[in-house]
């Protein structure tokens, strides 16, 4: 557990947050109050992004950007059983109706706290940044130089069972969906100049030019040569189903009222979408 928050700050420095700072923790930012926390971002659906391992790699560390701090990064939990767990994580714990096959006996139970990160733009950081890349660093729009977005995640629960042969056969976990707070700079403004510095590859920009500006779809970044994407019904939902190329591994993911739910296994796709339909 004591690596934990080093390991999150790796993650959310280089590469994922390159990609989420830009469209999830500003997106759907309006003009706000210059002092005040105001919310900006909400999720309400999530949406695959494919990306290849090149773009992956070629996104820059954000510490180059400014300043990145995560807070709550305590670790994940193991509790007794559902009752702890929804006590604990102050969340429904989900029942799955039936197992699939060659997923038996009863889950272990696990519980994770809020994290936050905040990440604060530095347009002198930036700019040697920029230096050092041969290029010169366009001048920042007016409310971002030194303002803190921070995304708020969690907490989260999740139930575990182990498959026939001892691995991990079937995850169901549950979290409060990710919200993003600004202290103000409107959105389409700040994501235009997110995604015009050194380093964010063209295609990754375009592609994330394309989510919308009300703030509302968390784009879920894919590894374009190891999983393809597709979308099903849950329960009347949007998911996100997600399935390795071998077809080893799948996983559904979906949000209702601001609450993120995923199923994943070693499962073919439409098994995990049966299990997740079923999930009272």
């Amino acid at each position: 557990m004591t690596t934990l928050p080093r390991r999150l700050t790796t993650l959310v420095t280089r590469p994922l947050v390159a990609v989420l700072a830009v469209t999830v923790v500003i997106a759907g930012a309006g003009t706000a109050a210059a002092k005040d926390w105001l919310p900006i971002f909400q999720t309400q659906q999530v949406a695959p992004v494919s990306l290849s391992a090149a773009d992956l790699v070629a996104l820059p560390d954000l510490r180059a950007y400014g300043d990145v701090a995560v807070t709550g990064a305590n670790g994940v939990r193991e509790v007794k059983d559902a009752t702890a767990a929804g006590v604990q994580s102050g969340l429904d714990v989900p029942e799955v109706s039936k197992l699939p096959s060659g997923v038996t006996g009863n889950p272990s139970y696990q519980v994770g706290g809020k994290v936050s990160v905040s990440f604060t733009f530095s347009a002198a950081r930036a700019a040697q940044a920029a230096e050092k890349a041969g290029e010169k660093l366009p001048a920042p729009p007016a409310g971002l130089d030194g303002q803190p977005i921070r995304l708020d995640a969690g907490p989260g629960v999740a139930q575990v069972w182990k498959s026939a042969s001892g691995a991990p056969g079937l995850l169901v976990g549950r979290a409060i969906a990710p919200t993003a707070h600004s202290t103000g700079i409107e959105f389409a403004t700040a994501r235009d100049y997110l995604l015009s510095l050194p380093g964010i590859p063209v295609e990754v920009a375009t592609k994330l030019r394309a989510f919308g500006g009300d703030g509302s779809t968390l784009p879920l970044p894919v590894p374009a040569e190891q999983v393809n994407s597709s979308t099903a019904k849950v329960n009347g939902h949007q998911a996100t189903v997600l399935t390795t190329r071998d077809r080893a591994v799948s996983a559904v993911v979906w949000v209702s009222d601001g609450v993120v739910t995923a199923v994943a296994g070693s499962l073919d796709k439409d098994e995990v979408v049966d299990v997740a339909r079923s999930l009272r």
